[in-house]
């Protein structure tokens, strides 16, 4: 491979990669307990960079054996996901540092994320992202869109941008902050409010700002922007309607989270079913509806990150890319066996576990996200990020069998209820 991942630093990929994994081991692992579950996952987390790191080197023509390994990780992430429902016994395991010093590392990483994402040059970004291929399709878009989506990636940030450029590069890197910052706020509030330990949140937290993926797509606000909506809507599970237009909005800004709006509805089941599936289905039917009937507007949600159903591949008709795919010359009929095994593994996981707590909606959200690479059309494997949050609370949560969607029970008589408060 040739360039720097940290240029200024003088930093090659491989030793950046080496460094990372050292870091990780150096704070997580447990050294007392070597066969502990927790080093194990904190190990398998990494089994993904080589293949992203390939795509990295070879982004001209993208060697399908790279993709190959982007899908046996993935494998083998979504049967750990399926497998941490059977894992009840779930011990209390410290980070290495102290909360002091995992803050003081969040709040330095987290301010050098911020940093490069305004200054990095938009071809940086693109080069450095094998899920950003959005370059590869400039011949394919409209000729007014194509030329200005070439010129926001071939120019600097601080470059000649016109008037007409510069408003789109600006939102997208002041959206990929917003989501950087709501992920690692998010991913602290889980810990600190359904995990009860705030040392878990920031260690949750400190490992996502540390491993390479989350440098691969430092501007990709396509997997951002829905990952850290997803976060949110974890923190605010006991509220079914705002959940609901979190993951509705998720699920249309990237088509690969449509599958967690019947899961999520069977976690509600008891309480809220109605109010979560209304909200889901209504913001994401609405979203829809703005890109087709509104002039530009579906224009400018693909220049900031968003996904169309065409770059999944769920219209019929659809060919895959020259290039950037494992589907890339393949009959797109073959494709169709993986849809129909996705939409089977959606509806199971939706009825069973028929009452889910928590901590198996967090395990089994990661599984349809981690299957959705399966069937992507357009870079599919290669969106880490998008359930790499998820993957690290599943790593680091204990046992959540209480944190549960509680039916409401029938309500009393006014009179009754004044009866009761009067004898307390």
């Amino acid at each position: 491979m040739n360039g720097s991942l940290v240029a200024d630093l003088g930093i090659g990929p491989e030793i950046w990669l080496f460094g990372t994994l050292l870091l990780c081991v150096t704070l997580f692992f447990k050294f007392g307990r070597f066969w502990s579950v927790r080093n194990l996952d904190l190990l398998l987390i990494f089994a993904l960079a080589p293949g992203m790191m390939i795509l990295v080197g070879n982004r001209a023509v993208a060697p399908w054996w790279a993709f190959v390994w982007l899908f046996l990780g993935s494998l083998l992430w979504l049967v750990r996901c399926l497998l941490d429902i059977g894992l009840t016994r779930r011990p209390l395991l410290e980070p290495n540092l102290n909360v002091s010093g995992l803050a003081c590392l969040a709040i330095g990483v987290i301010g050098l994320f911020v940093a490069e994402t305004v200054s990095l040059p938009i071809d940086e970004g693109t080069k450095r992202n094998p899920a950003d291929t959005k370059s590869d399709k400039v011949a394919e878009k409209p000729p007014g869109e194509a030329i200005v989506e070439h010129a926001i990636q071939h120019s600097p940030l601080a470059g000649s941008l016109s008037s007409n450029e510069k408003p789109r590069v600006i939102l997208k890197r002041v959206l990929a902050c917003l989501a950087h910052l709501g992920l690692v706020i998010g991913l602290i509030a889980v810990g600190w409010k359904h995990f009860d330990r705030p040392i878990a949140g920031l260690s949750v937290a400190t490992c996502y700002l540390l491993l390479p993926y989350s440098r691969f797509a430092l501007v990709d606000t396509g997997q951002l922007i829905p990952a850290a909506l997803i976060v949110t809507a974890l923190v605010f599970y006991s509220k079914p309607s705002l959940a609901g237009a979190l993951i509705g909005l998720a699920a249309g800004w990237m088509p690969a989270c449509v599958g967690l709006l019947p899961l999520w509805a069977g976690f509600y089941r008891r309480r809220g079913f109605w109010r979560f599936v209304g909200v889901g289905l209504g913001v994401t039917a609405t979203c829809c509806l703005l890109g087709l009937t509104v002039p530009g507007l579906g224009s400018w949600a693909r220049v900031l990150g968003a996904r169309s159903l065409a770059e999944a591949g769920l219209l019929p008709g659809v060919e895959a890319p020259p290039t950037g795919s494992f589907w890339s010359g393949i009959d797109p009929s073959y494709r169709l066996p993986v849809l129909i095994a996705y939409l089977a593994l959606a509806i199971t996981l939706t009825l069973l576990p028929a009452e889910k707590n928590l901590g198996e909606l967090i395990a089994l959200s990661a599984a349809l996200l981690v299957a959705s690479q399966f069937w992507y059309l357009d870079a599919g494997g290669t969106l880490i990020v998008l359930y790499l949050p998820l993957i690290i609370l599943m790593m680091f949560r204990p046992n959540l069998a209480a944190k549960r969607v509680v039916a409401r029970g029938p309500r009393l008589p006014n009179k009754v209820q004044s009866t009761l408060f009067s004898d307390l």
